[in-house]
């Protein structure tokens, strides 16, 4: 008897243990300040513009402004040059949807994007690195993004 209570313990504590697991989701699951680019396009940039990537348990959203020019600015969108909206939306990386992590591998699958093809394309892997609140991520071309955890 007290061998079947004990395993039934064991077996309470190991389902508790799965359940917290998968509460805590993973260990990406924040949002993620751009600290650091790369290579590239953009070479190294040790103080880059702003760029936030949010991570829920599923699904993510991925806004960077690119390069080392700021954007253009203008008053609205009807006020606006062609070259302005060009360069504005030249400077900027955006993109929404679901994701998967496999060891170090991110899979991403964008819903919606700045641009169609991301959406309509193949999912996206890239590699991953976290240490404490440091994220680096290594896109299919080579360049790096760093990341500190602000959430």
């Amino acid at each position: 008897m007290k061998r079947i209570a004990f395993g039934l313990v064991v077996v309470a504590f190991g389902l508790m243990s799965v359940a917290l697991a998968q509460q805590t989701g993973p260990a990406i699951r924040g949002v993620w300040k751009v600290v650091e680019v790369n290579g590239g396009n953009e070479g190294t940039i040790t103080s880059p513009q702003p760029g936030l990537y949010i991570f829920s348990d599923k699904h993510y959203s991925m806004m960077r402004v690119t390069g080392t020019k700021p954007r253009p600015k203008f008053e609205s969108n009807a006020k606006a040059t062609d070259a302005e909206k060009v360069a504005t939306y030249d400077g900027l990386f955006a993109q929404s949807g679901t994701y998967e992590i496999s060891g170090s591998t991110i899979t991403t699958r964008p819903l919606v994007a700045k641009a169609e093809f991301p959406v309509t394309g193949p999912p996206v892997k890239a590699e991953i690195k976290i240490d404490g609140n440091t994220l680096w991520w290594t896109a299919p071309g080579g360049q790096v993004l760093k990341f500190t955890r602000v959430e």
